[in-house]
């Protein structure tokens, strides 16, 4: 994780908060509060130190949220929640003290690989679901449930965090009529202003489910107005309408998820839950089918006969099925049969030539064209002509240059009807690439080129004698390596010559005081003095005095008697 140490972090670093965290640098910055990385100087331990505001710090209703925050997060202990150890003032803003996770969101790990596979989805929703289960049981609602506060680290963890809105039991700060949340995972509840529970927070977890699995977020507009009152109102595209590989029973899980009415989504954590590992075993996600009304009719469909199948309990589908084979069967007279037979005989023959002078004759159909290695536009051109509609998506590949199609589905001379969708992928270029020769450029340079070709910039920085303040000078992988897209490449960049303490020189002779500063990398200058009588020769004034502190190369004058 790339750290910035830029803005507020000079104003926190030389004063350790409380007398025990080292503020270190800057990790992030949200609508409430910055987040800095921070050593407990008591424990030795790295932390997140979660700083409020301080324009929100006078503001009684956002200070008793804070403290909320930290209560709720506080009385939670779950490997897969961000744990919180302190909390106290920096100056007149109160701060947490919290777990720190050496990774990057699930936001920015979708940003920079694209969407998961069903079964990685599945996993770090599961993870999610056992942090919510925990904090359900307790009564807090977390009412922010976004990738980006779903944490992943370098060990692929899942960890949970941002209660900074969570709702404590029957806690009146966050009020009905006030919408709270982000408006891209908001639950129709929410983005009505009306209370939330804890079906709120399985229907964020939808959405988030809905990314990872498509890459997209099911609604967008262009204010967060907009995208709340889709929430309310529009249907969910099936996300297998967006990734067409999408196993149907992941898309049925979101699907139920993203209900618009609570009741009609998972009840709970681990109703959520079992739905995913069932999926997850090769099984389906339907709802449990409703008990019939007495007074129904019966109606003998296939549907209605494996829907009562699922539902039955097993004795009672030994006993129906035991039933069955012991039943006498009623004989049909042999004349009666044989009539039945011929005419199913004839309905079957005039059915399959109806079919077939349909198939072969009448049916609109086309066959899709072989688009694979043209450009993007003819492909795009040959499918409209076809009288078939393309749908883009772009993949880093290997075998075919920028613009060039790699793949496509339906493959070529397959027939469909008109007006079908064909998915091609187009290539942004090769996957694995030379990684860019970083050496001499500055850091924000080296971040730009970087994510022009889609890696990950992550900045150090150190003291160097030789390298001017600024530049960088290392890098890993080195220059020329093979990289993939989305890989990680670390830059260091100088700081500088290195602090050094100046040695106390007072009475000793020039050379050796000469001597004395080049060994700590300094430049000694002399500048001669009269007047030292009994000291000819020795140094008897230094500037600056023993124990400042310089940097490498830096300039000692020296004060040398000559009588």
């Amino acid at each position: 994780m790339s750290h910035d140490t830029s803005g507020d972090t000079a104003d926190l670093s030389s004063l350790p908060l409380d007398g025990r965290y080292r503020i270190l640098s800057r990790l992030g910055s949200g609508g409430m509060a910055d987040v800095f990385l921070a050593r407990d100087e008591s424990l030795g331990r790295l932390v997140a130190i979660k700083v409020l505001k301080e324009r929100l710090a006078a503001d009684a209703e956002f200070v008793e949220r804070f403290r909320i925050e930290a209560q709720a997060a506080a009385s939670l202990n779950h490997p897969a929640i961000v744990a919180v150890y302190d909390r106290g003032k920096a100056g007149a803003s109160p701060y947490i003290a919290m777990e720190y996770v050496d990774g990057e969101s699930l936001k920015q790990r979708l940003r920079r690989k694209g969407r998961l596979s069903p079964d990685e989805a599945a996993a770090t929703a599961l993870a999610v679901l056992g942090a919510l289960q925990e904090a359900h049981a307790r009564h807090i609602i977390h009412r922010d449930v976004t990738s980006s506060n779903v944490l992943v680290d370098e060990a692929a963890r899942v960890k949970v965090a941002d209660f900074g809105i969570a709702r404590m039991g029957a806690s009146a700060l966050t009020r009905t009529g006030a919408m709270m949340g982000t408006s891209s995972y908001l639950s129709p509840e929410q983005a009505q202003g009306r209370s939330a529970d804890e079906r709120s927070d399985l229907y964020s977890l939808g959405v988030v489910l809905y990314e990872m699995l498509t890459g997209r977020l099911p609604f967008s507009g262009e204010s967060d107005v907009a995208v709340a009152l889709q929430h309310v109102s529009a249907a969910a595209p099936n996300p297998r309408s967006l990734a067409p590989d999408v196993p149907e029973a992941y898309a049925a899980v979101a699907m139920k998820a993203l209900s618009k009415r609570p009741a009609d989504r998972y009840q709970s954590a681990q109703e959520f839950a079992a739905a995913l590992r069932a999926v997850r075993g090769g099984g389906h996600a339907a709802p449990a089918a409703a008990p019939p009304s007495p007074s129904a009719a019966p109606v003998p469909t296939a549907t209605m006969v494996a829907a009562d199948a699922l539902t039955r309990p097993a004795d009672g589908a030994t006993r129906y099925m035991s039933e069955v084979r012991n039943a006498p069967l009623a004989r049909p007279p042999r004349r009666r049969l044989w009539r039945w037979v011929a005419l199913a005989a004839v309905i079957v023959a005039a059915a399959g030539v109806a079919w077939a002078v349909y198939a072969l004759v009448l049916a609109p159909g086309t066959k899709v064209p072989g688009l694979t290695g043209r450009t993007r536009e003819e492909a795009v051109a040959t499918l409209r002509r076809n009288e078939l509609r393309p749908v883009v998506h772009e993949v880093w590949a290997d075998r075919y240059d920028a613009g060039i199609v790699a793949k496509q589905r339906p493959r070529a001379g397959a027939n469909v009807e008109r007006g079908s969708t064909v998915d091609l992928w187009v290539s942004r270029g090769p996957l694995h690439i030379p990684s860019p020769d970083l050496s001499g450029m500055r850091a924000a340079a080296a971040a730009s080129l970087l994510e022009r070709e889609s890696l990950t910039a992550r900045k150090r920085k150190a003291a160097t004698r030789d390298v001017p303040k600024g530049e960088i000078y290392r890098q890993k992988p080195a220059a020329g390596t093979t990289v993939t897209r989305g890989d990680t490449v670390t830059f260091w960049v100088s700081s500088g010559p290195p602090m050094v303490t100046v040695p106390d020189v007072l009475g000793l002779s020039s050379g050796d005081a000469s001597t004395a500063l080049e060994a700590e990398g300094l430049v000694a200058t002399v500048d001669l003095v009269a007047g030292w009588g009994k000291f000819p020769g020795d140094v008897v004034e230094q500037d600056p005095v023993a124990g400042s502190r310089l940097r490498a190369g830096d300039e000692v004058v020296i004060k040398v008697a000559v009588f």
